[in-house]
């Protein structure tokens, strides 16, 4: 069954939809650090998926940085995708739309659990860290001294 689904950044009227999602998943995250996510000093975008309801199904929070080891690379720490009866579908789609925003990236990291916090979100010795979290070569050439 085909559903009809949009992807675009997340707008302001759908913060808070989203926000709940987030503590759908992660209770510990609070409203303060949901908030500071929007600053744009920190560089954090939100990539959303809704139904034709316009609810949201799906979130990617993710920024595009300089890995010490890996290079340019898009970290994706929240990936959510929530459906009773589509949820393969919607985490395909919210894949797809990432990948679209990778530009210039030789990988993306969606990590294995969404962070507690803020503070877990940007902390720069686990973002160092290269053991964690599901990592998509979107370059093969030339090779990432990573994964050599």
């Amino acid at each position: 069954m085909q559903h009809d689904y949009t992807i675009g950044e997340l707008r302001p009227d759908q913060e808070l939809a989203a926000f709940a999602l987030v503590r759908s998943v992660a209770p510990t995250f609070g409203e303060r650090d949901w908030e500071a996510l929007f600053d744009e000093v920190r560089n954090w975008r939100c990539l959303n998926i809704c139904d034709h309801a316009g609810r949201v199904r799906g979130l990617g929070v993710f920024r595009i940085v300089m890995h010490p080891e890996a290079g340019m690379m898009m970290d994706v720490p929240i990936f959510i995708a929530l459906s009773a009866a589509n949820q393969n579908e919607i985490a395909e789609s919210l894949f797809a739309g990432l990948q679209g925003c990778a530009t210039g990236c030789q990988f993306i990291r969606v990590w294995n659990a969404v962070p507690k916090s803020l503070k877990e979100l940007e902390d720069p010795s686990f973002f160092r860290r290269w053991d964690h979290g599901l990592i998509y070569r979107l370059a093969s050439d030339p090779m990432s001294p990573a994964l050599q």
